[in-house]
């Protein structure tokens, strides 16, 4: 698989695309410090969960080296975020330390209700962009809002609507009146909102996230870290009701992309505890013209932060006992980077002692349970194995789907540590130099000598004579789970009915960001629906990148994918964010993408949603549609007559 690291030439955005990877080096354990796990909300059995989230302004320490330490501290960097917290919650949250930039870890059940009221502590600030609004500059990063990404919930009021704009409470009238006059009076609102979602009874157990998702500052928000786990637990019929899942230690791993500033030019921004780093416009997108917002250009940073942190932490360690299987809950929320979930030992190729490696197998993709029609009784589920360069069958077409990771996307996984104590670790695609590592020598322990750890994994003998999980599920199990049912061949059209072609403008779109990133040569447009689909409806869908690499997301309804190029996938597997890309000639020169297959069926709620790059620079940079879901046949023109079309 080809690694992406242009810079997307219309917002002037340096697209780093991070591969995690493992690497072999020495069998002496890192002593890293361990892996911190959010603080935890669950609904238990109450059916009903209730959570205040509040943004605010905060000072948050990023414990472990410092990725830019020549530039500020060597170990433990300070920044000041625009972080979310829990402040209340019913039934009690598990007391836990809240200093961690990440997003309490939410936990309810099929049939429950989840409230969230969603604060906006913030200030408004005209050098924020928060005077303005825009289709394709990014702005308005004191507005917030908040997606529950992969839920199959309603896109209207008070459920999962993101063309909602929440102001800070000093919000002057003129924003809010531009406001009213794009998204309309009832999506403008000041200080907070009570979110309301009715889980479905039959919804899918897996892991969801949620994160800030106001147009013209998702990546803003994510580089803060306004994010965190969103878990639906299925105790009767999903991932929890299988004795190895219920036996297993959990992790919780939320990659992200802390995108702070440090050492400014005049000199400011050392990163000390009395001036921490700094998550500014330019430290996140960039563009010193676009940074301007009507006033002088911004200075440049001297440095910028774009290494991955592991729930805002740099470089932490799991530790496992030999034999073990823990549950592994990985969420990629970075801005916009692909990450193969590939592990090997560090300790170097020629270690002939190390040659056991965890093993990862994957019970469900994007919160939805995998399910193989075709396997055997004794069949464990899909275990992740080395990249293919190039698939050339439905199996390795799937290992490739399932390895490499999107931006938006999960897994949730059973790592099975070897029978030997050994070390471990996640590392970045980049050799020392910057250079990208082809992608026939992604997860081979020499490709990563020198290089430092995203994350740490220590296989240790336990000395403890507690019992400790090291079964992993059948796959046979899995397919008993709940999952959406699978769309026929014969539901299916023979040619697609809907399409979506990624790429980007000239600068006449949009000349403050020098071009603007598109969907079939469109921007987004919040006043008039940019697609059309019916409830019940099967569309059969193409996706295409006609430059650089993209991830489609769509909200509310998940889909089933059918092929990638003239490859067919093996069985049906269920996705809400796909990773499209170009592909390259011999000589590195970009060709047309591949085009991606989908089929989807939109059930049970109508209203307005919206199709999506979650590199979110792009939909910063407008790569989004409005999309409309109508209600079948004569619904359709009743709808159309309620918004005067």
């Amino acid at each position: 698989m080809k690694k992406n690291s242009q810079r997307a030439s219309v917002m002037q955005i340096l697209f780093f695309v991070f591969l995690v990877t493992a690497t072999s080096m020495a069998s002496t354990p890192i002593h890293a410090a361990s892996l911190q796990m959010p603080v935890s909300a669950s609904s238990g059995a109450t059916k009903s969960l209730s959570v205040h989230l509040d943004v605010d302004f905060g000072t948050y320490t990023l414990s472990g080296p410092s990725p830019t330490a020549s530039h500020g501290p060597s170990e433990n960097p300070v920044v000041k975020a625009r972080g979310v917290k829990l402040t209340h919650s019913k039934p009690a949250a598990s007391p836990s330390a809240q200093s961690l930039l990440i997003g309490p870890t939410l936990r309810v059940r099929p049939g429950d209700k989840l409230n969230i009221l969603f604060k906006n502590n913030l200030s408004y600030e005209e050098s924020a962009g928060d005077g303005g609004h825009s289709t394709t500059n990014p702005h308005g990063f004191d507005v917030i809002n908040l997606h529950t990404h992969g839920l199959h919930v309603s896109p209207q009021s008070p459920g999962d609507n993101v063309l909602l704009n929440i102001f800070p409470k000093n919000t002057p009238k003129e924003p809010l009146k531009e406001c009213y006059a794009e998204f309309g009076k009832a999506n403008c609102v000041t200080e907070k909102f009570a979110y309301a979602y009715k889980i479905p009874a039959n919804h899918p157990s897996g892991t969801y996230w949620y994160h800030a998702h106001k147009h013209g500052a998702v990546a803003m928000h994510l580089a803060n870290g306004i994010a965190g786990a969103l878990i639906i637990e299925d105790p009767v019929h999903g991932l929890e009701s299988l004795p190895a899942v219920q036996e297993a230690r959990e992790q919780i791993i939320l990659l992200q992309e802390i995108a702070y500033g440090g050492k400014y030019p005049d000199g400011t921004g050392s990163g000390t505890e009395k001036d921490p780093y700094r998550i500014d416009c330019m430290s996140v997108y960039g563009n010193q013209n676009g940074c301007a917002f009507g006033g002088p250009k911004p200075p440049a940073p001297g440095v910028t932060n774009s290494e991955l942190s592991v729930n805002g932490q740099f470089q932490p360690a799991i530790t496992m006992s030999t034999n073990e299987a823990q549950l592994w809950r990985v969420i990629n929320g970075s801005i916009g980077n692909i990450v193969p979930m590939c592990l090997v030992p560090i300790g170097g190729s020629n270690d002939k002692t190390l040659t056991a490696t965890p093993v990862a197998y994957v019970l469900a993709a994007d919160g939805v349970p995998i399910q193989n029609p075709n396997a055997e009784k004794l069949d464990l589920p899909v275990l992740l194995t080395n990249p293919a360069a190039s698939p050339t069958d439905g199996k390795s077409l799937l290992n490739n789907e399932l390895l490499f990771l999107a931006a938006g996307q999960r897994l949730d996984l059973m790592v099975k540590a070897p029978s030997t104590p050994g070390t471990y670790a996640l590392y970045d695609s980049v050799d020392q130099s910057g250079n990208a590592i082809p992608a026939n020598e992604l997860c081979q322990a020499s490709s990563y000598a020198n290089s430092t750890p995203i994350l740490t994994v220590n296989v240790e003998t336990s000395t403890s004579e507690i019992a400790y999980n090291t079964e992993v599920p059948s796959q046979q199990a899995l397919n008993k789970l709940n999952a959406p049912a699978a769309i026929t061949a014969a539901e299916s059209p023979e040619l697609p009915t809907q399409g979506a072609v990624f790429g980007f403008t000239n600068s006449e779109f949009a000349p403050i960001d020098g071009g603007a990133s598109i969907i079939n040569a469109r921007v987004f447009n919040p006043i008039r629906s940019q697609r059309d689909l019916t409830l019940k409806q099967v569309d059969l869908w193409s996706a295409q990148s006609a430059a650089g690499t993209h991830m489609f997301h769509i909200h509310i309804n998940s889909f089933q994918l059918v092929s990638r190029g003239q490859i067919q996938y093996p069985f049906p597997v269920w996705r809400d964010t796909l990773l499209v890309e170009t592909q390259s000639d011999k000589e590195g020169n970009a060709e047309i993408g591949e085009i991606v297959q989908f089929l989807q069926k939109p059930l049970d709620f109508t209203g307005s949603l919206v199709m999506h790059c979650h590199n979110v620079f792009h939909e910063d940079n407008g790569m989004m549609e409005l999309v409309r879901i109508l209600p079948p046949s004569g619904g359709q023109q009743q709808l159309r007559q309620k918004h005067g079309q």
